[in-house]
């Protein structure tokens, strides 16, 4: 990840490693520590993985509204150079 101003791609590597270790020990918590069946233990491993990645998701939707950022005032600059000239 390489935005421009460093604290942000700081910031969203922290959260994005956040949201990967909630999905990971939300998976094993569910596997390990519910009291039930193997088929339920499953099944609840795997709601708490999915709300786990839905945070990846939305993190990885940020970064890339970001960069779409990024890109869209690079190309007004530039849009602007041309009708100078």
């Amino acid at each position: 990840m390489h935005l421009k101003p460093k604290y942000i791609n700081i910031i969203i590597n922290i959260l994005l490693g956040a949201a990967w270790a909630t999905a990971l020990y939300g998976f094993f918590y569910g596997l390990l520590y519910t009291n039930a069946n193997i088929f339920f233990k499953i099944v609840s491993a795997l709601i708490h993985f999915v709300v786990g990645l839905f945070l990846v998701l939305v993190i990885e939707l940020v970064y890339r509204l970001f960069i779409n950022h990024e890109l869209l005032k690079e190309q007004n600059r530039l849009l602007k150079e041309l009708k100078k000239d």
